[in-house]
C-alpha cells in the first residue's frame, strides 16, 4: 500500500507528518496533564493554609483558657473538609493540646515539624500531604495547628482529566490522519506521475512522452513544466543528431566508394606498370648480358663501365618491380588462413640467403615449432622482407648473427626476426613501416623502401601487429602477431 510504503515519497511523507503530529500531541498531553497535576496539588496546599488559618484563630480561646474541649470541637468541624484525615493542635511547648481523626485513622506522624522561627510549612509523605502553621495572637506563639490530607481525590481527578485528554487527542490524531491522507495527494500524486514518465522514458529512450500537469501553480507544477520542456529540447536535439548522423553516414559510405574505386584503380595501375614493365626490362637485360658478353677486346674501359651500370640499372629495376607487385599483393589477394611451419619456411629463406651470400659468414638461429593459421604465400612475403633486411643489415659486421623465433604473450604468441647488425635510432621507429621512407642511404645499404610497409600490411589484414626496436650499431629486432579467432 503506497500510503505506508517506506520507499515511495506518500509512504515517507505520511509516516513522517503522522510522527511529528503524533510526537507534539503527545508532548501537548503530558504538559497538560502535569499541568493539571500541578493546579490541583496547589489548589489543595492552598486549602489546607485556609483551613489551617481558621483551625488556628478559633483556637486561640480554647489554648488561652485551656479548654481542650472547646479546642476539639473547633476540629470536629474538619468533618466537612473531607480530604482532611487527621489534624493536631499543639501547644508552644510541642504537647498535644486537642487531636481529630477521620474513620479511625491511625496515630499522627509529627515526625516533621516547623522549625524555629518558620510560621507555615508542608510537607509530602508518600500520596499524602503534612501542613503546619503557628497559632500567634498579639505577637505572641500561643501553639501550632498540623493537617494531614490524601491526595486520592487529587489524584482520581487527575486521571479523569487524563481519560478525557487522551479521549481529544486521540481524535485529533485520527483527525491528522485523515488529513495527511488527503492533502498528501496535492504533492504526493503529481510527483508519482512525473516518477512514473521519468522511468518509462529512461526504459523505452522515448522522448515524445510528456508528464501530466497538475492543476496548480506552485512549485510542483513548475517541476513538471520543467520536465517536459526538458524532454521537448531532448527530443529536438536527439532529432537533429539523427538528422546529422544519417547526412554523416551518406557522406562517408559516398567517400567509402570513392576511395574503395580510387584504391582499386591505383592498386590495379600498380599492378599494370609494374607488371607491364617487365618486359622492356627484361630485353635490356638481355642486352646488357649480351654486352658483357661480347669480345672484351673490342670495348674500352669506359664503355664496360657503362654495360656494367646498365646491368646494376637493370637489377635494381627489377627488384623495385617485385617490391611493387607484392605490394599490390598485400592489399589486394585475398587471405586464405591454413596452418603453416613459419620456422620451416624462415629456414628455408635463411639457407637460400647463405647460398647467394657468396661465402658470407653468419650465424642464423631458428626456433623450431613457430606454428601459425596464416596465409602462406602472404607470410613468405612477410619472412622474405625481415629475414632479408635482417641479412643485408649484417653485411657489414664482423660475427653477424641473425635469429627468428617466438614467445608467449599474455593469451597469443609474438613472433620475432632479431640480429645484431647496422639497428637504426629509435626516435624514428614509426617511419620503419612507411612507404619509400628509409633510415640509411642508398650508398649504405641498397633498398626499395617497400618491404617494411609491404609486411606491416599483410599483418594487419592478418589482424595482427607488427613493431621494432633498435640502436644505432647494436641491431634490430622486429616483432609480430598474428591472431586467429576462427572467424577472420
Amino acid at each position: 500500500m503506497k500510503l505506508w510504503d517506506r520507499r515511495t515519497i506518500a509512504g515517507k511523507l505520511m509516516r513522517l507528518n503522522l510522527r511529528v503530529t503524533g510526537t507534539a500531541l503527545l508532548l501537548a498531553y503530558i504538559a497538560f496533564l502535569a499541568y493539571d497535576l500541578y493546579t490541583l496539588r496547589k489548589d489543595l496546599i492552598s486549602s489546607l493554609m485556609t483551613e489551617a488559618g481558621i483551625v488556628g484563630g478559633n483556637s486561640v480561646s480554647p489554648l488561652v483558657f485551656d479548654d481542650q474541649q472547646a479546642a476539639e470541637n473547633t476540629l470536629s468541624a474538619l468533618e466537612n473538609s473531607p480530604q482532611i484525615q487527621w489534624a493536631v493542635i499543639e501547644r508552644a511547648d510541642g504537647h498535644v493540646f486537642a487531636r481529630y481523626r477521620r474513620g479511625g485513622s491511625g496515630q499522627p506522624d509529627l515526625k516533621a515539624r516547623l522549625a524555629p522561627g518558620q510560621t507555615i510549612a508542608y510537607w509530602t509523605s508518600g500520596t499524602n500531604i503534612l501542613l503546619g502553621r503557628r497559632i500567634i495572637f498579639q505577637g505572641r506563639e500561643l501553639g501550632a495547628v498540623y493537617l494531614l490530607a490524601e491526595t486520592s481525590e487529587l489524584a482520581q481527578r487527575a486521571r479523569q482529566f487524563g481519560m478525557l485528554s487522551a479521549l481529544i487527542l486521540a481524535s485529533c490524531y485520527l483527525i491528522a490522519v485523515f488529513a495527511t491522507s488527503t492533502i498528501r495527494h496535492l504533492v504526493t500524486d503529481p510527483l508519482s506521475e512525473l516518477a512514473g514518465t521519468a522511468q518509462v522514458v529512461s526504459r523505452e529512450k522515448d522522448y515524445s512522452i510528456r508528464a501530466p500537469l497538475p492543476n496548480s501553480s506552485d512549485e510542483i507544477a513548475f517541476l513538471v513544466q520543467s520536465f517536459n520542456e526538458m524532454l521537448e529540447q531532448i527530443q529536438l536535439r536527439d532529432r537533429a543528431l539523427e538528422e546529422s548522423r544519417n547526412e554523416l553516414e551518406e557522406r562517408v559510405k559516398d567517400r567509402t566508394a570513392a576511395l574503395t574505386e580510387a584504391n582499386r584503380e591505383l592498386e590495379a595501375f600498380s599492378y599494370s606498370v609494374a607488371h607491364d614493365l617487365r618486359g622492356p626490362l627484361q630485353n635490356i637485360a638481355n642486352i646488357a648480358f649480351m654486352l658483357q658478353s661480347s669480345d672484351p677486346s673490342t670495348e674500352s674501359a669506359e664503355d664496360r663501365a657503362l654495360i656494367e651500370k646498365l646491368s646494376a640499372g637493370t637489377e635494381s629495376m627489377a627488384v623495385l618491380i617485385d617490391d611493387l607487385l607484392n605490394l599490390s599483393r598485400a592489399t589486394s589477394t585475398p587471405v586464405r588462413r591454413q596452418a603453416i611451419d613459419l620456422s620451416e619456411m624462415a629456414k628455408a629463406i635463411l639457407d637460400r640467403l647463405e647460398a647467394e651470400g657468396a661465402g658470407r659468414q653468419a650465424r642464423c638461429t631458428v626456433a623450431r615449432g613457430a606454428q601459425a593459421i596464416a596465409d602462406e604465400g602472404l607470410m613468405h612475403i612477410v619472412l622474405e622482407n625481415l629475414l632479408g633486411n635482417a641479412w643485408k643489415y649484417t653485411s657489414k659486421t664482423e660475427g653477424a648473427e641473425i635469429e627468428f623465433g617466438f614467445l608467449s604473450n599474455g593469451g597469443g604468441t609474438v613472433y620475432f626476426v632479431r640480429d645484431n647488425g647496422a639497428g637504426f635510432n629509435p626516435r624514428y621507429a614509426d617511419r620503419l613501416f612507411r612507404p619509400f621512407q628509409r633510415l640509411h642511404s642508398q650508398g649504405e645499404f641498397p633498398g626499395t623502401g617497400i618491404g617494411l610497409a609491404t609486411a606491416q600490411r599483410i599483418v594487419a589484414r592478418h589482424g595482427g601487429k607488427i613493431w621494432a626496436e633498435g640502436q644505432i650499431d647494436h641491431g634490430a629486432a622486429f616483432y609480430f602477431t598474428l591472431p586467429y579467432d576462427g572467424e577472420q
